[in-house]
């Protein structure tokens, strides 16, 4: 390992940086203790080829603060390094940093997972995450932009509506009904629900998509009435009972039927973590497949 002292304007800063936001404040106040204390930790660079330049592997708050403080030169460890190892190493500091927001870490996941071409499980292991976890942050990539931007890091129950990583989850299960999806954010906003009470929330809506406004507009403390009568729905079992022994002969109703024993010959004991993520996924496509053709076997039936 060689440390030396390089000029500030011959380094530069990684373009494919994971971190796209960096608070004024707290830079701020970093550059005053550099002032006073100097630059305590040196930062990783590596060699430009062909240039006198090189370019910051990790540090680059540190970097941006010094340049504030007005350094001429900063102590820097050189190292020859490929873009694997410098995604991977960037990825890890940053994820070690808890104002690294959520989307952010995503997007540097999915960054990592397509440039080196790793599967999901890969990425954990290099980033020492459980699979679940990697899961978790890359289906914030599928909610729209401006609730992914929303979320945050923080406790299970916020004090302030924030919306969490656990929320979050919940509210990718809405991302085919987006009016819906963002009157639930609000709801969260508003009335401070926890992950476990959105979580209710949104799976009364899913449950019976028709009654969607009336469970939103039921006041927070009567909305465990609904909760309670949709819970109390048939099962698939008796679900597939009632079809078999009092429907009509149906060409469209035995597609539907030919589904269900496959569906019962999953062993979910036996599935492993990421195929238990799939199933998961996979079911809820299916289930909001069922709830739009239910929406429209309901509305059509109102013309007969």
């Amino acid at each position: 390992m060689e440390i030396r002292a390089i000029p500030i304007d011959h380094i530069l800063a990684d373009t494919a940086q994971p971190r796209k936001y960096h608070d004024e404040e707290s830079l701020q106040g970093l550059a005053d203790s550099i002032r006073q204390h100097g630059l305590l930790n040196p930062i990783t660079v590596t060699p430009i080829s062909g240039s006198p330049h090189y370019r910051i592997v990790t540090g680059e708050r540190r970097w941006r603060a010094a340049k504030l403080a007005r350094l001429d030169a900063l102590p820097c460890v050189v190292r020859e390094i490929t873009d694997e190892e410098r995604l991977t190493e960037q990825l890890i500091e940053n994820l070690q940093r808890e104002d690294l927001q959520p989307l952010e870490k995503a997007r540097a996941i999915q960054q990592i997972k397509e440039t080196l071409n790793l599967t999901t499980r890969e990425v954990a292991q290099r980033l020492g995450l459980s699979e679940r976890s990697v899961n978790y942050l890359l289906d914030l990539l599928t909610l729209p932009e401006e609730i992914g931007e929303a979320v945050v890091s923080s406790p299970n129950r916020p004090s302030a509506g924030q919306i969490t990583e656990k929320h979050a989850r919940y509210l990718k299960q809405l991302n085919s009904y987006p009016e819906l999806q963002q009157q639930v954010v609000e709801h969260i906003q508003q009335e401070r629900l926890n992950s476990e009470e959105t979580e209710k929330l949104v799976r009364a809506i899913r449950t019976d998509p028709l009654r969607a406004q009336e469970i939103l507009e039921t006041p927070p403390a009567q909305r465990e009435q609904i909760y309670q009568q949709l819970r109390e729905l048939p099962r698939m079992d008796d679900e597939r009972a009632v079809v078999e022994n009092h429907m009509p002969s149906s060409h469209a109703a035995q597609k539907v039927l030919d589904i269900l024993p496959l569906l019962a010959d999953i062993q979910i004991e036996q599935l492993q973590e990421d195929e238990l993520t799939a199933l998961q996924e996979a079911l809820h496509s299916l289930q909001m497949a069922v709830e739009s053709l239910l929406h429209a076997c309901k509305q059509r039936s109102t013309n007969f």
